[in-house]
């Protein structure tokens, strides 16, 4: 279509898709001017009573002339299309999914779009389909409101068998939601919905599908909006709540009564912003006038007379507690690194989660309503402020960097390539203490990047794994640390230890607990099973000085990871995302082709990559935590024989003939491959010391060749599949190699295809290609990951979400696929991602016996630990104070 012209319009560029049919931005060659042209949707084109409709009511919209209204100037009905305003800006939608708006953003857009429907309703003209996507925002902050007379046409969704609801399920009002005759209070209903969304960032009815949304307008009273967002007037939940009465006669009746309201509103917020900057100003005075008169008066000992005696009598300043939430779609998940600080000088917060599964950073001053998206160092996790306040070190794990980013703009600079970078502490002495690295010591680098030194060194004797989560004292002289070693599988185990930076002296403070965090009021803070405790603590001595107490429940962190997301500032405050702790309590279980379960009697522990050997009597897993190694377990026995000690070992593989395990390590300092006989007959040995980021997915029948995940972050290639010959010269050799992400594979019984995942189509979907070159066949049809192989071979299994997936499969006189159709559905583990999730080489976290009868599942009581909400205590060093001395005295 570019180039092409339609009447007198000549095609300039596509703007979008959707429902609405296709808008494209064009050139009217008889007015030499920019317009955009929306072309009814071609299955509506045939309907001439839809038609009829549209051409009405393009008609009336075309009669309106407001400044908030987009445009019409044409339809023409022989090419199917509309010429409109051509409007510049982003979508009110778009703002708010960023971030909830300042209060007074949020008004003025409301405002106007009320200014908008209040002139269209004064010409009879109903939109019918107000939403945060149909109004525009132009640079100069103008709001158009789009899409007049295309409700009707574009906007069809039958929800009743009596009548057909036409707009967005989550902004139709009850009356539109039931196919009912609406009117002007409909578009003030959905406005009032636009309004919600404005200052939370989330719409006030939701559900999984159209049906339970529905379902939630007719039936369920939103939470109040000051519930959701600290800082809100109350007047506001008023306003909201009369627009979102689900009896129409209790609503607003016209928009002008909503404007009335909302100019109430905002001329009384105006006021009582002008009185708290007359009252700042005028303590500010008194305190100057004051302290003058001090001086004056008293002299310089009077002067320090009266300040203690003033600091004596003055009662400690309040604690303050407020929380916000994510925006919808936004979470925090379990992770290595706990991406939330504090600025240096407690003014500050920034913390990192993942949107559509990537990790954002934003940073929120506690002063202001709103957290602003950094937006020069995306997919990047939070990994420390400089001293200074004006860098923040960050994590960006697609590349194995960390980076430095000025908050004053500009792209990041690389500061160090690493093979995994822990969060640690960028201190006064222009250091960045840091841990690269599943395991190893703290180490140093210059702030101005250049090589590491090692700063801790790891006792061996004691089996300790990993230093990590360096946190400077006050001072600059000594650190803390958590320290990970061998014989426990949760962080609730590791030790807090201190480290002086001159005597390199090292002594534990806290034994059973992790991330500590050292609080101006003399305590350490740390995080234990889903709690904070705090102990006294004296920095100068680095000696404990009490008995620990438990000051706050329900912290989102990891005993898995150890990483606790929470953060102390130097002004006393504390912030930390609500949740549990996620780690631990998971299960064996088997499954049958009915979904029915039986539980392994093993002891919940964190289970992974469960494998069932190729006799069926042995079950190899990892079990994961502070250490990870790997276990087999004889059902008939009920014996469990620990394999690997080295507490770095993931993911076993069965050999064909089951006399040996294959796995992936870190104990080369990188992902590599190892194997080792089941019988621990001899010690493990490297597979290949070619490339790393490696992990084992499966072996050929015949036991000549083993494919392999692996990463290849140079080339930009993420993970792909390849394939070693353990024959011959042993050098690997790609299999599946592209710019998407592939992964998962397995030899199919008869060694001739291989089965395996690939991101190619931007969704993960279940392939399988003849073996060692041939066709491609697509397997799965709707999503698919994890990929097996029945031992027959005839039928492949694959997971989509929580159902279990099947495909008869053929391969005589070539390959032929059946259509996939649903076993089971049950809610078990994917691990620590999907196979052709985020980066990482992991692999199907189940296995499927010999007769294809029985999945052997992982049930993880805490696979949905995520959280949305963060909660900020000012003055939370007095509360430790009085909490501390709460539990001395009892």
């Amino acid at each position: 279509m570019i180039g092409q012209s339609v009447s007198h319009y000549r095609i300039l560029e596509k703007l979008g898709e959707g429902g609405m049919g296709v808008v494209w931005k064009a050139e009217d060659t008889k007015l030499k001017r920019t317009v955009a042209l929306k072309f009814v949707p071609s299955d509506a084109a045939g309907d001439t009573e839809l038609c009829t409709r549209f051409r009405q009511e393009a008609q009336a919209a075309a009669a309106l002339s407001h400044p908030n209204v987009c445009t019409v100037y044409e339809i023409d009905e022989e090419c199917g299309f509309l010429a409109m305003e051509f409007i510049e800006g982003e979508t009110a939608q778009a703002r708010a999914r960023r971030r909830p708006l300042p209060i007074a953003e949020a008004l003025d857009i409301a405002m106007q779009a009320a200014q908008g429907l209040q002139a269209a309703h004064e010409h009879g003209v109903v939109h019918r389909d107000v939403k945060s996507a149909n109004l525009m925002v132009t640079p100069q902050g103008t709001v158009k409101i789009m899409d007049f007379g295309l409700a009707r046409l574009t906007g069809r969704t039958r929800v009743t068998k009596t009548g057909t609801a036409i707009g967005t399920p989550a902004y139709m009002s009850p009356e539109q939601a039931q196919g009912k005759a609406v009117d002007r209070r409909s578009d003030l209903w959905s406005l009032g919905v636009v309004l919600y969304e404005l200052v939370t960032g989330q719409l006030p009815f939701r559900g999984e599908s159209e049906a339970a949304v529905v379902h939630s307008i007719l039936h369920d009273d939103p939470e109040p909006v000051t519930g959701l967002r600290a800082g809100l007037p109350l007047e506001l939940d008023r306003v909201i709540g009369k627009a979102l009465a689900k009896d129409p006669g209790e609503r607003y009746q016209h928009a002008e009564d909503f404007l009335v309201d909302m100019r109430t509103l905002r001329g009384r917020l105006q006021l009582e912003s002008k009185a708290e900057r007359r009252a700042a100003a005028a303590a500010k005075r008194r305190g100057l006038l004051a302290a003058a008169l001090a001086g004056l008066i008293l002299g310089v000992a009077g002067v320090g007379l009266w300040s203690w005696m003033q600091a004596r009598s003055a009662p400690p300043p309040p604690v303050v507690r407020f929380s916000f939430d994510l925006p919808p779609g936004n979470r925090i998940a379990p992770s290595w690194n706990s991406a939330m600080g504090f600025s240096p000088d407690g003014k500050t917060l920034a913390y990192s989660h993942t949107i559509g599964g990537f990790a954002v950073t934003f940073l929120r001053r506690l002063d202001e309503l709103d957290a602003k998206p950094l937006d020069s160092a995306p997919r990047s996790w939070l990994a420390g402020f400089s001293p200074d306040g004006r860098y923040l070190m960050l994590w960006e794990g697609m590349s194995s960097v960390l980076k430095k980013a000025a908050l004053s703009g500009g792209a990041p600079v690389v500061f160090a390539k690493c093979d995994y970078a822990f969060r640690g502490d960028w201190a006064a002495d222009n250091y960045y203490y840091w841990t690269d690295g599943y395991f190893g010591p703290i180490i140093r680098t210059p702030a101005s990047g250049g090589n590491a030194e090692k700063v801790t060194q790891l006792n061996l004797e004691k089996q300790e794994r990993a230093h990590r989560d360096a946190r400077m004292l006050p001072g600059g002289k000594a650190l803390t640390l958590t320290v990970s070693y061998g014989g426990i599988e949760s962080f609730d185990d590791a030790r807090i230890d201190a480290y002086t930076l001159d005597s390199k002296r090292r002594k534990t403070l806290v034994q059973g607990g992790f991330s500590a965090r050292y609080s101006p009021s003399g305590h350490l803070v740390y995080a234990r099973g889903g709690d904070l405790y705090a102990v006294p603590f004296d920095a100068g001595s680095l000696e404990v000085t009490g008995s620990p107490a438990k000051v706050a429940e329900g912290v989102f962190m990891s005993t898995n990871s150890g990483s606790a997301y929470f953060d102390v500032s130097t002004a006393g405050a504390l912030a930390y995302a609500a949740g549990k702790a996620e780690g631990g309590d998971r299960t064996l279980v088997w499954v049958d082709r009915h979904g029915k379960e039986t539980l392994l009697p093993l002891p919940a522990r964190s289970y992974l990559f469960p494998r069932v050997s190729p006799d069926g009597r042995q079950i190899a897993f990892e079990v994961e935590g502070v250490n990870h190694d790997l276990y087999t377990y004889d059902p008939e026995r009920e014996v469990t024989t620990k394999m690997t000690t080295d507490g770095v070992s993931h993911a076993p593989v069965w050999t064909p003939d089951g006399k040996r395990l294959a796995f992936r390590s870190w104990r080369a300092g990188t992902m590599t491959m190892w194997w080792m006989p089941a019988d621990r007959s001899a010690a493990e040995e490297r597979l290949t010391t070619v490339g790393e980021r490696q992990s084992v997915t499966s072996f050929s029948p015949d036991g000549r060749y083993m494919a392999f995940n692996q990463m290849d972050l140079a080339g930009g290639t993420m993970t792909d599949v390849w394939m070693l010959p353990l024959t011959g010269d042993g050098t690997p050799q790609p299999f599946i190699r592209s710019k998407s992400t592939e992964g998962s594979a397995r030899f199919s019984p008869d060694g001739r295809w291989v089965v395996y995942c690939s991101m190619e189509s931007q969704r993960a979907e279940v392939y399988v290609q003849a073996w060692p070159t041939g066709p491609k066949i697509q397997i799965s049809s709707e999503g698919g990951t994890d990929p097996i192989w029945s031992r027959d071979g005839r039928e492949i299994f694959y997971r989509n979400g929580d159902r279990m997936m099947v495909v008869e499969v053929s391969v005589t006189g070539g390959f032929r696929a059946g259509k996939p159709r649903l076993l089971w559905e049950g809610q078990y583990s994917h691990g620590m991602s999907s196979s052709c999730g985020p980066p990482g080489t992991t692999e199907a976290n189940y296995d499927v016996t010999g007769d294809g009868q029985r999945f052997l599942m992982v049930q993880d009581q805490n696979q949905d630990a995520i959280s949305t909400r963060i909660v900020v205590v000012l003055n939370f060093a007095e509360e430790l104070k009085r909490l501390t001395a709460a539990a001395k005295s009892k």
